[in-house]
């Protein structure tokens, strides 16, 4: 596996970052709104009716992806032992740590500001979870409550997950699918422990199964035309069982354990056939990690302005939902530029 770039991964990547905004969005209700939220009058609800219901989903997604592109990037060189312990570690922390520092200390420069002001509770945090975000470890079940930036519990379940997969593979050096499929059945008992480390545990490793079985298609001797239109069908099939199903919990089952895999391994078949697919648009995916961690801050520094300005608004106004979203691409498009690629950078050398 080349470590060519994945354009259609990206642009996936970057639009279940907006399903999670979009998702969020009910954030903006309450104390700086004219309207109290209900989901049916949400902006563009007709369209984006499965994201205002399931865009929560689209941190699995981020889960199911990143099992997939480690697998696709590390497997092979952390069982040769060509890359060491600190070597990955320098990678993902320069990748995580900066950007959720920076979105950490802005949350806890806002949550004092609440406090003196006495503002509606909008942030929640103490000692504790300050010294828990401080180690990204806050959602590791030391938690009792998602804290400073919320969405970022997320990003301490993927810090989890980095070295479970490196200390995994770094000892086991064969048996990729069985270490992968336990690795999954752990998952599930997990979950009953600790949710989020449960749904991390089980959707990274079903990624990871998602790239064994994507690197048996394109070994074998069938064209990827082929191979692309089988899987093709079968995403297909996957989506119409599910718009037959009405069972929360079945529909979560089916989607992260068929639906995200297949979607995945799609998109890489197309890649490899159009090598050029989606470069395009791959900024999407470039400014997802800032879209996904700024989200919460812009939406707190918006009902702020309002609060401090007595002012209400309609949020279910279609050109307020456009114009949050735009601004919100624009400054993770500045942060993406100007701090994410700097900082990588400067902490790599």
């Amino acid at each position: 596996m080349n470590e060519t770039r994945y354009y259609l991964i990206d642009i996936a990547r970057g639009l279940a970052a907006f399903t999670v905004v979009i998702f969020h969005y009910k954030i903006f209700y309450g104390v700086s709104s004219t309207e109290q939220y209900v989901n049916e009058n949400s902006p563009f609800y007709n369209i984006l009716y499965f994201v205002y219901e399931f865009g929560w989903m689209g941190v699995q997604f981020f889960f199911t992806l990143s099992g997939f592109i480690f697998y696709a990037l590390y497997l092979e060189k952390i069982k040769n032992k060509k890359i060491s312990k600190w070597q990955f570690f320098k990678l993902r922390f320069s990748r995580l740590y900066p950007l959720h520092l920076l979105t950490f200390i802005l949350t806890i420069l806002l949550f004092f500001y609440h406090k003196q002001e006495n503002f509606p509770v909008m942030i929640s945090g103490d000692i504790k979870h300050f010294i828990l975000n401080i180690f990204l470890i806050q959602t590791w079940g030391f938690e009792d409550f998602h804290s400073f930036n919320g969405p970022s519990w997320s990003i301490s379940i993927e810090f989890f997950l980095y070295i479970i997969f490196f200390n995994i593979f770094f000892k086991i050096k064969k048996h990729d699918y069985k270490v992968t499929l336990f690795s999954i059945l752990t998952g599930i008992f997990i979950f009953f422990i600790n949710k989020y480390i449960g749904y991390g545990l089980y959707c990274f490793f079903f990624g990871g199964l998602a790239f064994l079985i994507y690197k048996n298609l394109i070994s074998n001797n069938f064209s990827l035309h082929i191979n692309c239109l089988i899987n093709f069908i079968m995403l297909i099939f996957i989506i119409l069982i599910l718009s037959y199903i009405n069972n929360p919990i079945l529909i979560k089952i089916f989607v992260f354990s068929f639906l995200f895999p297949m979607l995945i391994i799609n998109l890489m078949l197309i890649q490899n056939i159009f090598n050029k697919a989606g470069r395009l648009l791959s900024i999407i995916g470039d400014v997802s990690y800032s879209v996904y961690l700024l989200h919460f801050v812009l939406q707190i520094c918006i009902k702020t302005f309002l609060l401090n300005q007595n002012i209400k608004v309609d949020f279910d106004k279609p050109i307020l939902f456009i114009l949050y979203l735009t601004t919100l691409f624009i400054l993770a498009l500045i942060s993406f530029n100007f701090f994410e690629k700097p900082i990588q950078k400067f902490l790599r050398r």
